[in-house]
């Protein structure tokens, strides 16, 4: 019985078309190529990042990161998946013999009419060798805070601050792998950047992906450089605003400081964190000079990405009373929330016919991502807090009473529009 093959075209790596046939004359035949069609189709359905196979001495685990969650795929036998991953470096222009150095190579494929480029990596592990193939989607790109789902009314309260001529520090904080980068760009596109020059200093190997009318600056810490070492030309060119995308130790936090205290223009830094107060926290853990940061530092942007209830299988109910009252929510205005339908192997109706899973979201519950933000306002007494007792649940407790908003009441305003569930707030929140 011939195997199935999914209808892909698949493209090699190789210098010219001939090369690429020539590929595909040699791997179509092969017990590995009906696999690696397979799996190529089942990471673009599920609209899958990243796909990871694991090669252990007897099977071998595939699994895809689809919304940042990952999700079991289909577990082969060792010989299978030998065939797989051989047919797969061939494709990708790669030595299918070598088992354990690192090889990095492309391919492109075309699927219901789309095109799909994948970067395959390989490297061996202890426990064997571990494969992970990266789908280069084409969508349109969620730059602005409106895109990445930021509330009206907060994107303008940003503006203000960010307008400010006077405004010292920015700090922008998220985790990374799960939105750090894109918050970084949200705010810095929100920036005026028509009319001010806006730079951000990089470093060589650590260079994001350009912000229009940003300038890039980069430095080289191979060679002895450090975020300082641009400063003294780009001062030269009269910026109107800097950006550092990383504080990595407190000599570098003490030198942002003391520039912008010398030239008194606003600069954004970045810094990883769960939310505000714990990007703050973190920056503070590396003992710089704590008052003096803070008595520059004027806003701090959180982001978390959370995932979208699907619009086409999500289930309504009433919550009680006792649930919207821990909510925060008014009881008299919230007629329902929603959780997701997730779809059981081998559910069936009353017939005993089994039920198709959702054609939009294939029985997972959720389709795509948005962004639940948090931005504080840093108040003299909040500083007074930070610098003389800079616990987090004091510093909570003292924003909380100044009417800050938090990640967990933005999330809850989602969970009542029906943008997302209560389960998913709180496995976000709990990461």
């Amino acid at each position: 019985m011939e195997a199935f093959v999914s209808p892909i075209e698949i493209t090699p790596a190789g210098e010219d078309s001939k090369q690429q046939n020539q590929v595909l004359r040699l791997v179509e035949p092969s017990r590995g190529f009906p696999t690696v069609a397979n799996l190529l189709v089942d990471a673009i359905i599920r609209e899958s990042y990243t796909t990871v196979m694991d090669f252990t001495p007897q099977s071998v685990i595939i699994r895809f990161q689809v919304d940042g969650i990952w999700q079991n795929g289909p577990v082969l036998d060792r010989e299978s998946g030998d065939f797989m991953l051989a047919t797969l470096k061939k494709i990708a222009g790669l030595d299918y013999r070598e088992r354990r150095k690192r090889q990095e190579g492309k391919f492109t494929s075309l699927y219901n009419k789309v095109k799909q480029s994948f970067r395959l990596i390989c490297q061996g592990i202890p426990t064997g060798e571990r494969a992970v193939l990266y789908v280069n989607w084409k969508r349109p790109p969620m730059e602005t805070l409106e895109q990445l789902g930021m509330r009206s009314s907060m994107q303008a309260q940003l503006s203000q601050i960010i307008a400010n001529p006077k405004t010292g520090l920015v700090l922008v904080t998220a985790l990374p792998g799960e939105g750090y980068t894109s918050a970084w760009r949200g705010v810095l596109t929100h920036c005026d950047r028509l009319t001010r020059d806006y730079f951000v200093i990089e470093e060589v190997n650590q260079v994001e992906q350009e912000v229009i009318n940003v300038y890039t600056v980069p430095f080289d810490r191979s060679k002895g450089e450090n975020a300082m070492t641009p400063i003294t030309q780009l001062l030269l060119r009269q910026p109107d605003v800097l950006a550092f995308n990383e504080l990595p130790d407190k000599e570098t936090i003490d030198s942002v400081v003391e520039l912008s205290v010398s030239k008194n223009f606003p600069i954004f830094v970045r810094a990883p964190g769960k939310h505000c107060l714990d990007g703050l926290l973190r920056l503070i853990a590396l003992q710089p000079d704590v008052e003096s940061f803070v008595n520059r530092l004027d806003a701090i942007v959180s982001m978390r990405l959370i995932r979208k209830l699907c619009d086409n299988c999500k289930v309504g109910f009433q919550p009680a009373p006792a649930m919207l009252q821990k909510l925060g929510l008014p009881a008299g205005r919230i007629a329902q929330l929603y959780n997701p339908y997730v779809l059981k192997p081998g559910t069936t109706d009353e017939k005993g016919v089994p039920i198709p899973a959702c054609p939009n979201c294939l029985g997972v519950g959720y389709k795509g991502r948005t962004g639940i933000f948090e931005l504080l306002t840093v108040t003299d007494e909040l500083r007074q807090a930070i610098i003389k007792n800079p616990r987090l649940d004091h510093l909570m407790n003292l924003a909380q009473q100044q009417r800050h908003i938090s990640l967990q009441q933005e999330g809850i305003v989602h969970v009542a529009k029906g943008t997302t569930s209560i389960e998913e707030l709180q496995r976000v929140l709990k990461t």
